[in-house]
């Protein structure tokens, strides 16, 4: 069967870093239909005008689009779904996701244009619904679906979840034909497990994915790692579990393997305060943890309580200090805008980010979504409609709509700006890190960041000097000593060092752009177009490479800009 798989994003996303990222999900569902011998085209159409979109489907005649639901888009989902329908009237159209999976109902009450839902996880179903369809067989006997009966909406058995995660392909394993796909951004999230061990009221992930939490197993993970690097040239990666940290044992064996085989890679991950402990927080570290997100709500007691996240303020500072001891940055999640929340409740939060000093942080709003108990309660209590996300359009809709919700958002925002400029590094916390944890290549990025900030290129670069000696074969401490070189205006030396980059990560595209960059700096033009030469090998549409290239006289691209002296870091 020729199968679409489709994502369109509110159009307020479209230049949000993750929110116009094709789902991790989609990938998944990919593979898996690939493997049974269908053709899959997956496409991310947040870029795209509707005409592109509809010149697409026209070009592409799918029997089946599957479209990807969230709430914030759930608008432009359901007119892709039209536009489907319009282009290819024969085609059947299949909405997955969050939004419509709590939302299946409506979504086939009252939108004509949609067949069929997935519920919740989708990749058996989905692959048993294609069966299905092929051999004529009724939509009844395929469980974990919704779909329409004349003018009603049936929902089939439920599912049971995927309980083996290592079955299923890799994202990465076989992507297929994509459009509108940027494969090294996408790639950079990683997924290893399903659920949540928590059950906070605003989250609708216990009733998508089920009660508990199913892992991946280290051996996987670390195999995901190490093909994303050899062959997409990826060193940073972004950790998207709920809970990262949810299996002690688990983590502390990723780190374990991530270190036994040199993998050299940064990254970042989310987890709940309770959920971390200062031997696994020195273990990640040491396996290239650089950032920890907690999801820490407020530092007020009652707003935790009303918010169903069973931890306190105080479980925030142990978290917290265990996380700095360890020398790993600390990002938070904060929310505003509780139900009963006043301005007492904000000066406890204020407080507990001057405490806690995180290096950054994010605010927001309480929304509703569907599948949460915040909904629910509210329905009950008649203090929306039922049919709210029917009724009205936006990305979200606020839980609270007063003054004081942008009034306390602003105020967070402005304590963690606070909190920031007083959450830096010093020589003596490098030190104690140094005692703690042992050797530690991220300890020795962030301190040559912070020399560099300090103006000490000097010491930058000498501590980057050492870090290359120290472990050879790791390219962050060549990528570190490569930016600082460039900065300082000794390109002959980034050369050198971005050229050995490149030889320890042979598909690491920024390498060969910021090799590019400097030998048009350097009047290289045969040199600067070798290297963007090699640069669109690995990646045809990287806006950079293409401008290069056109500077350097090859290929097309676009012109314009400036070569040489960025020097930003380049993952």
């Amino acid at each position: 069967m020729n199968i679409l798989l489709a994502y369109k994003c509110h159009p307020e996303g479209a230049k949000d870093p993750f929110t116009s990222l094709l789902p991790v999900g989609l990938l998944s569902l990919g593979g898996v239909l690939r493997r049974g011998g269908h053709e899959v085209t997956l496409a991310n159409l947040s870029g795209c005008s509707w005409q592109q979109a509809r010149q697409l489907l026209l070009r592409l005649s799918p029997d089946l689009v599957g479209i990807s639901q969230f709430t914030h888009n759930r608008t432009e989902s359901l007119k892709l779904a039209s536009l489907a329908k319009e282009a290819v009237p024969s085609c059947r159209v299949v909405l997955g996701g969050p939004h419509a999976t709590h939302s299946w109902r409506e979504q086939l009450e009252r939108h004509r244009d949609v067949d069929v839902v997935v519920l919740g996880e989708g990749e058996e179903t989905l692959l048993e619904l294609v069966r299905a369809l092929e051999q004529g067989r009724p939509l009844a006997e395929v469980a974990g679906l919704a779909w329409r009966d004349g003018d009603n909406a049936m929902q089939g058995a439920p599912r049971a979840a995927i309980s083996e995660l290592d079955l299923l392909p890799l994202p990465l394993e076989d992507v297929g034909e994509t459009i509108g796909v940027d494969l090294r951004r996408q790639l950079e999230f990683v997924i290893t497990s399903r659920g949540c061990p928590a059950s906070c009221l605003f989250c609708s992930s216990p009733l998508f994915w089920g009660r508990g939490v199913r892992f991946r197993s280290p051996a996987s993970v670390v195999e995901e790692l190490r093909l994303l690097k050899e062959r997409y040239g990826l060193i940073y990666f972004s950790f998207r579990d709920d809970t990262f940290t949810a299996n002690r044992a688990r983590v502390l064996e990723i780190c374990r393997l991530i270190e036994e085989q040199r993998l050299h890679i940064l990254w970042n991950c989310q987890s709940r305060v309770n959920a971390v402990d200062q031997e696994m927080l020195v273990a990640m570290k040491r396996a290239g943890c650089e950032c920890i997100q907690f999801g820490v709500e407020s530092g007020s007691p009652e707003m935790l309580k009303a918010l169903g996240k069973k931890i306190l303020p105080a479980d925030v500072e142990r978290a917290a200090a265990a996380a700095r001891r360890a020398g790993i940055n600390l990002s938070v999640y904060l929310i505003t805008g509780i139900p009963g929340e006043d301005d007492e409740d904000l000066q406890q939060t204020v407080r507990l980010i001057d405490r806690i000093r995180p290096q950054d942080g994010q605010v927001s709003p309480l929304v509703y979504y569907p599948g949460t108990e915040l909904l629910h309660g509210a329905v009950r209590r008649k203090e929306v409609p039922p049919h709210l996300f029917e009724e009205e359009e936006g990305e979200g809709f606020l839980v609270r709509r007063d003054p004081f919700v942008e009034r306390s958002r602003q105020s967070m925002l402005k304590a963690l700006q606070k909190a920031g400029k007083k959450a830096r590094f010093t020589r003596a916390d490098f030190t104690a890190q140094r005692e703690l944890v042992g050797y530690s290549f991220v300890t020795e990025l962030l301190q040559a960041e912070v020399l560099e900030q300090e103006g000490d290129w000097e010491g930058a670069v000498k501590l980057c000097r050492a870090m290359t000696r120290q472990e050879a074969d790791n390219p962050w401490g060549w990528l570190q000593l490569a930016g600082l070189q460039e900065r300082g205006g000794d390109l002959a030396g980034a050369t050198r060092s971005y050229r050995q980059l490149a030889r320890l990560v042979p598909n690491h595209l920024p390498a060969f752009v910021a090799l590019g960059e400097l030998a048009l700096a350097q009047g290289d033009r045969a040199a600067a177009a070798g290297h963007y030469q090699r640069a669109l090998e690995l990646d045809p549409n990287d806006e950079a490479a293409l401008e290069g290239a056109a500077q350097a006289g090859v290929g097309p691209g676009k012109s314009g800009g400036k070569a040489g002296g960025k020097g930003a870091r380049r993952k």
